[in-house]
């Protein structure tokens, strides 16, 4: 329904056929459907047509709505109905477009995090089970009131953990400036969305809402229907067990290794799936978005 002419994405403005099957006109702004409708006057009686008369020429083809109602795409039922796409819309998924393959390594490098980290924990369990007793006996010191020994910490100063911590929080800002992208072209797609944007990425850092508000705000940049969102939902909960897993460890290491190494297993398992799942969610968005574009109709 492009018109290269006017500039417009769809037809000209002007009065139309009502898509939604109404009898009469419903005006159409350039970009999408308006609430504003006029209805059908009766036609005027045709005066007879001589033999010589020549046919009407048929009407432009811009003059109707595309009918996509036979069109594959590859939405489930419940896609949105089709609406023309902003006129930023292009520009923003080229942009999410470019930093999409440094997103897909960001998001799985969440992954190998939890598993430096998990193995960080196993190197350094006898350091941790000394400072373990030290805080025991700190406990038990200030219940008798008695003064609190004084310990020498150990050093558990680890090069390797601190080079992944610095490049975790580089992949956290290569993922979340992705999100914002992804998030603001699936908007200017016309796509429904629980949470704007910018408080898409915002709610990361707020406790409690952060567990599940960002999966809300990444589901959101596909369109309803779409049968990628059940990957996004598996993503997530690998993730939040990844982190919930291994923050567990992480303390039950300070009393008692063997449980600390119980619990390491399976969190183990948990960032092998973020590894498995977190690149797949980038490429489905993106593809989805770069489909989008391209519907029929959509020129």
């Amino acid at each position: 329904m492009s018109d290269e002419v006017s500039g417009y994405p769809g037809a000209p403005p002007g009065w139309y056929p009502d898509p939604a099957g109404g009898s009469g006109e419903r005006w159409w702004d350039g970009y999408a459907w308006t609430e504003a409708t006029v209805q059908a006057e009766p036609p005027p009686v045709a005066p007879p047509v001589s033999a010589s008369a020549p046919a009407p020429p048929p009407p432009p083809a811009w003059s109707q709505p595309p009918d996509l109602s036979s069109v594959p795409t590859p939405w489930q039922a419940g896609y949105p109905p089709w609406t023309p796409p902003r006129p930023s819309a292009v520009d923003l998924v080229t942009r999410e477009a470019a930093i999409a393959p440094r997103a897909r390594l960001a998001a799985g490098f969440f992954g190998v995090y939890f598993l430096v980290a998990l193995v960080n924990l196993q190197l350094n369990r006898a350091q941790l089970k000394v400072q373990g007793n030290q805080i025991r006996a700190a406990y038990d010191a200030a219940q008798n009131g008695k003064p609190a020994p004084s310990f020498s910490t150990p050093s558990t100063a680890d090069p390797l953990g601190l080079l992944v911590g610095l490049l975790a929080i580089v992949a956290l800002i290569v993922a979340l400036i992705w999100q914002y992208r992804a998030a603001s072209s699936a908007r200017a797609l016309g796509f429904t969305a629980t949470h704007s944007p910018g408080w898409g990425v915002g709610c990361w850092f707020v406790p409690i809402v952060n567990l599940w508000m960002p999966y809300q705000a990444i589901r959101d940049c596909l369109p309803p229907g779409d049968p990628h969102r059940p990957l996004v939902l598996r993503w997530w909960l690998v993730a939040l067990g990844a982190e919930v897993l291994t923050v567990s460890a992480s303390f039950a290491a300070f009393f008692s290794s063997s449980v600390a190494l119980g619990i390491s297993l399976p969190a183990a398992l948990f960032g092998l799936g973020v590894i498995a799942t977190a690149p797949r969610v980038v490429v489905a968005v993106s593809t989805t978005h770069r489909i989008a574009l391209d519907r029929p109709g959509q020129g």
